[in-house]
């Protein structure tokens, strides 16, 4: 089971399925929300600043969207791997949008914590094809 996860999207609706989803399979206990990637960034940077020990305290993964107003996903990830990525070195990010843009896909993997891209919304097809990622599958080992 995973620790802790961060979910990013605008969508209330999406974020409550993603909740309710994960917890019901397993897949980890504690979600946080936020609801655009500058939500994203304050909640780790009160983290950082209130942690008694911020890597264990951080989400070991962030499902994100791309599409959101204020700080987009790919805005997020340019702030994240300049402020957090070096100093979570265990957290890793999913991106879960509902776009189909080849551009899209090929711009996440010049990202290294990025290590998949599901289609929203989550759903337990798509759980499963996560828990097959070598990085997540390590979670789930009896």
């Amino acid at each position: 089971m995973i620790r802790k996860i961060l979910c990013v999207d605008d969508d209330n609706i999406s974020l409550t399925i993603s909740k309710l989803l994960l917890r019901r399979t397993g897949f980890s206990d504690v979600i946080d929300t936020a609801v655009d990637g500058s939500d994203a960034l304050e909640y780790l940077k009160i983290l950082f600043e209130t942690a008694d020990n911020f890597s264990e305290e951080a989400p070991q993964l962030i499902l994100l969207d791309i599409n959101m107003p204020v700080l987009n996903g790919w805005e997020f990830l340019d702030a994240y791997m300049e402020l957090y990525a070096s100093k979570l070195p265990d957290t890793k990010v999913v991106i879960l949008s509902s776009t189909i843009d080849p551009e899209d896909f090929s711009r996440a993997k010049k990202y290294p914590v990025v290590t998949q891209f599901l289609s929203k919304p989550l759903s337990t097809e798509n759980l499963t094809e996560l828990k097959e990622n070598d990085w997540v599958a390590s979670f789930f080992v009896a």
